[in-house]
This record gives C-alpha cells, structure tokens and sequence, in this order.
C-alpha cells in the first residue's frame, strides 16, 4: 500500500523546521576559508584614518596652484619625502609642498596632490605645476574604504578570499564562525562493493557514498563515513545508534543512508529508524528525483533515508539535504541562485497523475557562452545572451546518465511535460560552493 506524500515544498518546510543553526567556534584566521561567519565583523576605526594620497606626487595647498597654467606655470618648493607608513614632520606652508608616495597621509596644511607625470622639474627642491587643482583631488578621504562601525561582512557569509582580506584588515588573528555540521553516510545493500574489490556477479561498486561524500564535504559538513551494510536492520541500528548519542565523538547532526528507503522485501530504512526511536516526518515526496526520500527526527539529529539509484540519491540530496547542511551551518542564504538559460533541446518528462502536483527537476549541463555571464543580474544588460542547457538524458526512464555530470537542475512548471528547444527555463545553478 502506497504511503501519503508531500509536496516539494511541504517536505522542504518540515526539513528546514528541524534544521536547527549550531553553535560557534573560534579558529585562526588561516582556517577560516569556506567557514560561515558567526558574527558580523565591524570597523573599528575610520580606515584611512585620515586623508591619504592616492598618488606618487607632491602633497599641496589646492589655493597655491589656482593661476596655474601652461604659459604661465607656478613653482613650489619642497624639503621632506613621505613615504605611506610615515608621518611627514612639519605643516605644508603657503608656496610649499611635500613629496608624497601612494598610500600615505597627507601632512598637515595640505589638501590636494599633483601627479608626479603632472610636473616638471626646477632644479633642487623645486618643481613645476602647469595646472590648477581643486581641493581634495588626487586624495582619498578619511573613511573612504571604510567608517568606524560600518558593518562589513554580515553573519551568516561563507567567507571566502576576499573576505579573509577583510577580517585581516581588521587585525583579526582569530573568526568566530559556526560549528560544521557532523553527517554519517552509511550505505545500505547486500549487492554494494567497495572500491577496490572485484565485482562478483549481481554487484556494483558502492558510488553514491563517495559522491555525497565529496557534496557534504564541499557544502560545509564533517564527514563520518559508516561504510556498506546490507539488508539486516540489526547490525544498521547498531552502527547508527552511536550517532544519536548527544556526546561523544560518534555524535552526529545528520545521518543520511543510501538505498533501502523504497517498500520493497529488502528495504529496512522504516524499521531501522523505528527502532532507533527516530519520529517520522515524510515517506514519500512529490519530485521526480528521489521521491522515496524518507526524513525523521530523533531529537536534534536529522535522519535522511535517501534512495539507491545514484540520480535519485543526488537529486534527493541537492533538493533536501543540502540545504538542511547549509541551514545547520549558519548560512544566510540555503537556495542555488537561479540562472535564466535557453534550452538547447527539447525537454519532456513524466507530468503527474491528474489532479495531483508533482515538481520535476531535469538535470542539465550549462554552456556558457563568451558573451554569457555567471550571474543573474548579468543577463538583463543589451547583448548579454544566457547560457544554453543541455538536458541530460539517460538511456532508460530510470536511471540518469554516469557522465556527463550536471551542473544545474532546470524547474520545470509543475503543469504540463513539454518545453520546446529554444524557450527560457530557470536553473538552479550548482555551481556555487
């Protein structure tokens, strides 16, 4: 007898609603890329902390250069070179200036550079300026980067190069960020074999473990691997049991098993999780890849029993567990960005019964073009042409290609299976880390 389903995104609410944000920690700066920023990280200070020159030239009073011009261009004098990080000595004087480098800041007296190329030479100490300046040209204001209290990176921010750039221009030898997600992956199935290790007749190589391996790993989770088991609930609830302590180095925030979340003979994912006191939330949901997704809860633990076949265990894994990781993590955003591409090919799929919604995702693989850009708010601009999505077909209507990976998940419209070659689809782009 078929178990009640839900909807994509009744499943994705009550996914999300037990998804509980943990806790921080504290590491060093150089172990912060790819860590979620647990606090919003303030300026202290105005940075520059005072004007400063945004060039190699002469620091100067604007006023002393007003008659300036080609024919009749005024000379100034200057005695003492400042190079940034140094503070010149003395005030810039009516008719005087200071040699000044890029980066430095402005003595006192003056409020405008002339460019070195802007110049000519008069002898010792001396030089020429052929035009006149405004006040405040060729210098950069005090706060100009950055004003004291300003919010520069929001918690919640993976943090990725340039904003390791940032946290270490506040001085920051340590980030406060959030506790990865811990995420056992056990493998369920009698026919599942290890690599490395010869195939008998009726085996596969067990490959769904180490692709959501690699997918955790990237989206941020500590991975505890469990390994293969086969059919018997037994020796499953024994190896899962340790994960469910709230202690331990055996604890865990997520366990995801591969295969046996079906209704077959075989299929022991229900008994498992009623064994180990896990509280059912869905069974069954309405998407074509990994419908047979079952999620419970046991305590703060998250348990996912996602499918065996390697398209539905992905698919089940992009559309719910990820961002359940992402949500545990303390990231802002838990959705792909949403790219507009032209399908390259025609897309058909299987609608759902009549009367019953069911969201289909396709698998497709992005060409981005030369004219293309990477982001959405990139193709709204005269000329800019979106990518093209090639769908991936497999070569049965159960199973998904080995090769070539996909890259984006088009949405399809929950009425209807056809979309023509050429028509505009949106993307979940899975291209962000």
């Amino acid at each position: 007898m078929a178990e009640p389903s839900l909807s994509y995104e009744e499943a994705l609410a009550a996914v999300l609603a037990r998804a509980r944000t943990l806790g921080s920690e504290t590491v060093p700066l150089a172990q912060a890329p790819g860590r979620v920023l647990a606090q919003d990280a303030v300026a202290g200070r105005d940075d520059p902390p005072a004007p400063k020159s945004a060039m190699d030239g002469f620091a100067l009073r604007a006023a002393d250069t007003a008659a300036a011009s080609g024919g009749a261009p005024v000379t100034l004098a200057y005695g003492e070179v400042v190079g940034a990080g140094a503070l010149a000595r003395g005030r810039v004087a009516p008719g005087g200036a200071v040699r000044i480098m890029t980066g430095a800041l402005l003595p006192e007296g003056a409020d405008a550079v002339v460019k070195q190329e802007d110049t000519q030479a008069a002898g010792p100490g001396r030089f020429r300026v052929t035009r006149p300046l405004a006040g405040g040209e060729n210098v950069v204001p005090r706060g100009a980067r950055s004003a004291a209290g300003e919010r520069l990176l929001a918690a919640g921010q993976v943090i990725g190069p340039q904003a390791v750039g940032v946290l270490a221009g506040l001085g920051l030898a340590e980030v406060e960020v959030f506790r990865r997600p811990r995420v056992a992956l056990l493998a369920l199935g009698n026919e599942l074999v290890d690599v490395g290790r010869p195939l008998a007749p009726g085996q596969i190589h067990v490959s769904n473990l180490y692709a959501l391996e690699a997918l955790a790993a990237r989206h941020g989770a500590e991975i505890r691997r469990l390994g293969i088991l086969g059919d018997d609930p037994a020796p499953i609830v024994e190896r899962l049991a340790p994960c469910l302590e709230r202690a331990g180095a055996d604890a865990c925030d997520v366990i995801v098993t591969l295969g046996g979340s079906h209704q077959g003979d075989f299929d022991p994912v229900r008994a498992v999780l009623e064994q180990l006191g896990a509280t059912p939330l869905f069974n069954r949901t309405r998407i074509n890849l990994g419908g047979s997704t079952r999620f419970a809860s046991q305590g703060a633990v998250l348990c996912f029993g996602l499918p065996g076949t390697p398209g539905a265990a992905w698919g089940a894994y992009e559309l719910l567990v990820r961002p359940a990781l992402w949500r545990l993590a303390g990231r802002a955003r838990l959705e792909h960005p949403l790219l507009p591409a032209r399908l390259a090919h025609d897309l058909r799929w299987r609608a759902g019964p009549p009367g019953v919604s069911r969201r289909h995702f396709a698998p497709v693989r992005l060409d981005f073009g030369p004219d293309s850009g990477l982001h959405s708010g990139q193709y709204s601009g005269a000329g800019v042409d979106p990518p093209l999505a090639h769908p991936i077909k497999g070569r049965h209507s159960f199973e998904t290609p080995a090769a070539p990976l996909p890259d984006g998940l088009a949405l399809c419209p929950p009425e209807g299976d056809f979309i023509a070659a050429g028509e505009t689809v949106a993307v979940m782009w899975l291209g962000e880390p």
